[in-house]
């Protein structure tokens, strides 16, 4: 069936525009692709804080988390009941704080915790803060968190905190030592 005039030119007036839209909806899905790239790639890691602003935002304390700091350093895991990711974190970090000595694990329920949540301008969950042994906030994340790195955060702490005993001076034998539970947290 042949076209009519109004239509063929219709057709053809559209055929100019489609390689500007196609080239609109490439550079639309590179800006996306460049977008998902960047969040994947912060997730899932603990970044360094700066150092803590004069308004004590960058600082907790044990009023704050209502429960007392580690003596070393503290996780504190801000979460709520809908967090998909929140108890593989919760298990990671209970963890490591039962690896190190002088290491807590606070898990803080965002819901019920609003001012901190304002206070630490909290956007998603799990978000994790690593505090050394004043409360000063020495690492973020936000997202699911890989313990390994984690871990590595934590370790970086550790080495600049003062240790709260004596260390012993006497070489520790190589047999058999049984296994204690953290006094700390």
């Amino acid at each position: 069936m042949p076209l009519s005039a109004t239509a063929a030119a219709s057709l053809a007036g559209s055929a100019p525009g489609l390689p500007a839209r196609a080239l609109l909806l490439l550079a639309l899905l590179v800006v996306a692709s460049a977008g998902w790239w960047l969040a994947r790639r912060r997730a899932g890691r603990l970044r360094p804080v700066p150092a803590p602003a004069d308004d004590g935002a960058a600082r907790l304390t044990a009023d704050d988390l209502r429960v007392p700091l580690g003596p070393r350093a503290t996780l504190v895991q801000l979460s709520t009941a809908t967090c998909a990711t929140c108890p593989g974190v919760r298990r990671a970090l209970g963890a490591l704080a039962e690896e190190h000595d002088g290491v807590r694990h606070v898990d803080v329920d965002a819901e019920e915790r609003m001012d901190l949540v304002r206070r630490l301008d909290v956007r998603r969950t799990p978000t994790v803060l690593l505090l050394d042994a004043e409360g000063v906030v020495r690492g973020r994340a936000s997202g699911p968190l890989a313990a390994t790195r984690a871990g590595a955060a934590l370790a970086e702490v550790l080495d600049t905190a003062v240790p709260t005993t004596a260390v012993p001076t006497t070489a520790v034998p190589t047999t058999a030592v049984p296994t204690t539970t953290r006094s700390a947290r």
